[in-house]
């Protein structure tokens, strides 16, 4: 059970230094509201989708984003919320929280916040990034004495900046790309082979055309394959996550796109609307 937890929060994002950093509520209006830098998403977004082991519904994540209060600078935070529903929340209860905290200008992270619930299991850990000292800065809230520093790149992002940024890419079939993204305190090297356009059905909207990414992650020289991840994005302007799938040993997980919310008047929010 507790392997297939492991996958849980990895798949969940596959659908994200310094200074005070505070969530704006919706009750506080702006004295003086400036004008924000023009993404290739709608800042508001909301993506729910379901979490499935096999053929059982076991869970939801819930994907989103939203300006963040600060005098200085333009801030985006994109959270990332999975939750256990049905009988899996009574036999392994879950409730993880990610945090990833973006430069709109450059949409690299200042910070990104992993905090876990698995089970007995407890994880609270932060990550604060210096590109320009090429550095960044890892510690566990939860333990003493429990941090590292390591180097990272001018374009190094966590996995859900990098997850953002993925769908801002001119993605073509049957290409290879090469990337650098941290997870669980190390740097890796990523490589992505796009396949083939495929129709996903999904229960909201039908069939949509969707191209598949097999990612590949290597650390020092060294193929990391703690599962078989296979992602799917729409072909569209948004460039939604319609589809992630995770083979391990106890079977296959899956998340699917349920319903896309927020600003807009495409398909994606007009299908949620009419509902």
């Amino acid at each position: 059970m507790q392997l297939y937890m492991r996958y849980w929060w990895i798949l969940a994002g596959l659908l994200l230094v310094g200074g005070r950093i505070c969530s704006a509520r919706p009750d506080e209006i702006d004295p003086a509201p400036r004008e924000r830098p023009a993404l290739w998403f709608s800042v508001g977004e909301r993506l729910v989708y379901s979490v499935q082991w096999g053929i059982l519904r076991v869970g939801e994540a819930v994907v989103w984003s939203e300006w963040v209060d600060d005098p200085d600078r333009d801030l985006l935070a994109i959270r990332v919320t999975a939750r256990t529903v049905s009988f899996m929340d009574r036999i392994y209860p879950v409730d993880d929280f990610l945090e990833s905290i973006v430069d709109a200008q450059t949409f690299l992270p200042l910070s990104f916040t992993k905090r876990l619930s698995e089970g007995r299991y407890r994880l609270h850990e932060i990550t604060t990034f210096d590109h320009v000292a090429g550095q960044a800065h890892w510690k566990h809230l939860l333990r003493e004495d429990s941090e590292r520093f390591f180097e990272i790149s001018s374009d190094t992002r966590d996995l859900l900046s990098f997850m953002f940024f993925m769908r801002s890419q001119p993605w073509e079939p049957g290409k290879h790309y090469e990337f650098q993204v941290m997870a669980d305190e190390k740097v890796y090297d990523l490589e992505v082979n796009t396949r083939k356009y495929e129709n996903i059905e999904l229960p909201a909207f039908g069939k949509v055309r969707s191209l598949r990414l097999d990612p590949e992650a290597k650390f020092k020289g060294f193929f990391v394959r703690v599962a078989k991840v296979n992602v799917w994005l729409s072909d569209d302007a948004r460039r939604l996550c319609t589809k992630a799938r995770a083979g391990i040993s106890l079977g296959t997980i899956q998340v699917v796109l349920q319903s896309v919310e927020g600003p807009g008047d495409d398909n994606w929010v007009m299908a949620n609307r009419a509902e």
